[in-house]
């Protein structure tokens, strides 16, 4: 059983699932690194050159890939929800977690990831902070349809974010059947 991450870009996916692999001693996959290093560049690089919909044609081989596997957690890109096979695929080997993050905190992180020239490309051309509320409205139903279980992220770390999935694991029965899983696939966890 995979645990699958979702959410608006900046929302800690990433961070948190390297946690959570940690923790569960899974292995951890992130969809957009994949996709860098299958294309060898940045995803700014790759959309600049192909457009989005090429990115995304990517993304959805790399989920067909992911889906194969057993036991591991799984980042998603933000976008991974606009393409219902992709949503369908991830359900069927595990379990979905949608990260839900405010604005502020998005735009924020954001800002801070232009001024450092991060790999994220805006979808637009406009204000990161106009963008983000249009995109994330658009997104908001199909990161609720997907979700299993949804966290909210304000005022919360990492590591609580994290512990939040954790328990919620514990709850619902699927943490027994991640560790019967990583018994039976043993081999299998070391990688993405």
């Amino acid at each position: 059983m995979n645990v699958v991450l979702i959410g608006y870009r900046a929302t800690g996916k990433s961070t948190v699932g390297r946690i959570l692999s940690d923790k569960l001693k899974i292995a951890f996959c992130d969809t957009d690194s994949l996709v860098e290093s299958k294309m060898a560049m940045p995803i700014r690089e790759i959309v600049a050159l192909h457009g989005w919909d090429f990115f995304r044609l990517k993304e959805k081989e790399t989920i067909k890939n992911l889906t194969q596997k057993e036991s591991g957690i799984i980042a998603a890109g933000g976008g991974v929800v606009l393409d219902q096979e992709n949503v369908n695929l991830l359900k069927r080997r595990g379990v979905i977690i949608w990260l839900n993050a405010p604005v502020d905190d998005i735009v924020d992180r954001l800002n801070k990831d232009a001024q450092n020239e991060a790999i994220r490309p805006q979808f637009t051309s406009g204000n990161i902070s106009e963008e983000t509320v249009v995109i994330m409205n658009q997104r908001l139903r199909l990161y609720e349809n997907a979700a299993d279980y949804k966290v909210n992220t304000t005022g919360k770390k990492a590591i609580q974010v994290a512990e939040e999935i954790y328990q919620y694991l514990r709850k619902s029965g699927n943490l027994s059947k991640i560790n019967k899983s990583k018994k039976t696939n043993a081999k299998k966890l070391k990688s993405c």
